[in-house]
């Protein structure tokens, strides 16, 4: 099995120490600032700087640039791709210049998966969850089976729906990054920080997305109280010289959600999931 990494930063690093023993590989960096040709001379490989026709013989090619260069790495694969070589992009490109990518692939008569990284790469390398889009899942899923990583592929799921479903992913996630450096930065200026970790094992105790749907349900009813308690929230990290810029911003959120009441009665919608987000739709719209 021949496999070409198109990217060599922490991802495309990570899948070809992963692979090494596995497959022959081709490596090529189009973005190579601050990493020229360290992951080649690791792995004792030539290092090529564009898709070129040493693409010609491989099985594989997996895409791991950064989202925004995601549709010039594929475009500049194309042309060199064998017919039975399928394209693996990893990165988190738009889902729109994904479906893009995919249609002119296949109008080429060429094969194209979306696979959303569902971890991080630099803890789990090669062995980090996937979740794979497109008409070839089942076929990529073999790569990263060999690499020891937990793979999900999307019934009738087609390139773009992988990262689409990522990205919202990372609304929840990123969120919860940023909040944890705001939120950690101020309880070590307190020296509280093991205290206030050992306050989260409430949420340890159950399931994410039992918190995740509880949150989103009683926000209905708890809007007011919970507006009030974050405003102190950031009050306090201010008077400790933070910005507060994540905590600060929650403010919107909850005035608009209070707002809608105020039009749209809530009645009974804290009552399910459905029912609530039914409801919060019509807030949440910009």
């Amino acid at each position: 099995m021949h496999i070409a990494i198109i990217g060599c930063g922490v991802v495309g690093g990570a899948y070809a120490r992963a692979l090494k023993e596995q497959a022959s590989l081709s490596l090529c960096d189009i973005v190579s600032e601050g990493r020229p040709g360290a992951l080649a001379r690791e792995m004792g490989l030539p290092l090529h700087d564009a898709p070129g026709s040493w693409l010609e013989g491989c099985d594989f090619a997996i895409a791991a640039v950064p989202g925004r260069e995601s549709p010039v790495a594929a475009a500049a694969a194309l042309p060199f791709l064998p017919q039975d070589c399928l394209y693996v992009d990893v990165s988190t490109g738009a889902p729109a210049a994904m479906r893009g990518a995919a249609a002119d692939f296949a109008a080429r008569g060429r094969d194209f998966v979306d696979t959303a990284i569902l971890g991080a790469v630099d803890l789990t390398g090669g062995a980090t969850p996937v979740l794979i889009a497109g008409e070839q899942a089942a076929r990529a899923q073999q790569i990263f089976e060999i690499m020891g990583a937990p793979v999900q592929c999307l019934a009738e799921g087609k390139p773009g729906d992988a990262v689409a479903l990522k990205l919202l992913r990372s609304v929840v996630v990123k969120n919860i990054e940023c909040a944890a450096v705001e939120c950690l930065t101020a309880a070590e200026a307190l020296g509280v920080r093991a205290r206030l970790l050992e306050m989260f094992a409430d949420i340890d105790a159950k399931p994410f997305r039992d918190l995740l749907a509880s949150l989103a349900t009683t926000h209905i009813q708890h809007a007011e109280r919970r507006k009030h308690e974050m405003e102190e929230a950031a009050a306090q990290l201010r008077e400790l010289g933070f910005d507060a810029a994540v905590t600060g911003a929650l403010e919107k959120r909850y005035k608009a959600t209070l707002a809608h009441r105020e039009k749209a009665p809530p009645g009974e919608a804290h009552a399910s999931l459905d029912q609530a987000l039914a409801w919060l739709s019509a807030s949440a719209k910009s």
